[in-house]
């Protein structure tokens, strides 16, 4: 028999409940209290008897959809805003009810510790005692650990202040991306003084900057980065290059010809550099501007982190201080997270500046 409990009755509109006394149409199928039917000695589905159709419950009311409501629900770990009516962060996970203890992961055996009367259940015996025979899971220093959890917040309180005015929370939503490497980076940078070195930021200097939406010194570091590479570029062809083959034309080596200078003419070209020290300085230009370029990148390495942790800091209060921009978590929302389109832009740029001379050529 179908179960109807929870729809409502044709008749009196009341919904069925559990022992309610249903009978149903043995034409359509349609459910009805027994005291309604007798009530009106029929059915009421005279359409669906004309057609020859069967009684179908009411569709359920759709959910609402998450994506149109607004962002209201501050999470306590992460500081990310969800959906009014979410029960549970889309970001971390976390329960939005007030209850995250019944939700969050914890130990396997925790559920298990007391018994229907409050006893201990007896333990499985096994090679490795409990955990039904197989090893609890631990550390690299032989503790025990409860099963992986992921925090991202990198386990920094996201009610911890960053600075005045500041919270780890409030960074937490214009970095968006990659919290659980940033919040505890700033919280060290915070606590010492010191800087922790961002191989990114070496590796990518002025695009990670932009990436990051840190555009004033993105925009010079990149400008930077962009003179010393044309100039490297620029010394090499026009400096380097002529200066090599003016030097190996004046000691007889033909440069037509690829062939390797013999011991006579490589001691004459040095004597030539001893006599001649600008000419070692116009062969080393490239050298120079390369490692110009590579000092820049160590710097940006270096104090990019605390850059970008005084960027988080200055925009929340900014963002605060204006105090009528609407809620400032939605404004910290929009100001956060990356800009990918603006360092794919730079990538290609610098592939064709890489490639100019040889197109040239």
């Amino acid at each position: 028999m179908l179960d109807y409990t929870g729809i409502k009755c044709p008749v009196c509109g009341v919904p069925f409940r559990s022992g309610d006394d249903i009978v149903v149409c043995p034409q359509c199928g349609a459910p009805y209290h027994r005291a309604c039917y007798q009530e009106k000695g029929k059915c009421i589905f005279d359409d669906l008897h004309q057609e020859d159709k069967a009684w179908e419950p009411p569709a359920p009311p759709k959910a609402p959809d998450p994506r149109a409501e607004i962002k209201d629900q501050e999470c306590s770990v992460c500081g990310t805003l969800n959906a009014h009516s979410a029960l549970f962060c889309n970001r971390c996970g976390a329960s939005l009810t007030g209850e995250p203890q019944q939700y969050r992961n914890s130990n396997p055996t925790k559920d298990r510790e007391s018994g229907p009367y409050g006893q201990t259940p007896p333990q499985q015996p096994g090679a490795f005692g409990g955990f039904g025979g197989f090893p609890p899971p631990r550390t690299g220093y032989g503790s025990a650990v409860p099963p992986f959890t992921y925090d991202p917040m990198g386990g920094v309180s996201p009610a911890e202040m960053l600075d005045a005015n500041v919270t780890f929370g409030d960074a937490s939503k214009l970095v968006k991306l990659n919290t659980a490497y940033y919040m505890p980076v700033f919280r060290y940078i915070k606590q010492t003084g010191k800087n922790k070195f961002n191989f990114m930021a070496f590796l990518c200097s002025g695009a990670w900057l932009l990436y990051r939406k840190q555009y004033k010194w993105g925009a010079i570091i990149t400008s930077i980065m962009l003179a010393l590479f044309i100039a490297c570029q620029a010394t090499f062809y026009l400096v380097t290059v002529p200066t090599m083959y003016s030097m190996m034309e004046s000691v007889g080596i033909d440069i037509t010809q690829m062939v390797n200078p013999t011991y006579e003419q490589s001691l004459a070209m040095s004597q030539m550099m001893m006599e001649q020290p600008i000419l070692y300085f116009y062969l080393c230009l490239p050298l120079l501007c390369a490692l110009a370029m590579l000092v820049v990148m160590i710097v940006v390495g270096v104090r990019g982190n605390k850059m970008y942790m005084r960027h988080c800091i200055r925009t929340v209060q900014q963002v605060k201080a204006a105090g009528n921009d609407g809620d400032p978590n939605m404004t910290l929302d929009a100001k956060g997270g990356v800009n990918t389109s603006v360092a794919i832009c730079v990538f290609v740029c610098y592939m064709l500046v890489l490639n100019i001379p040889l197109w040239l050529l």
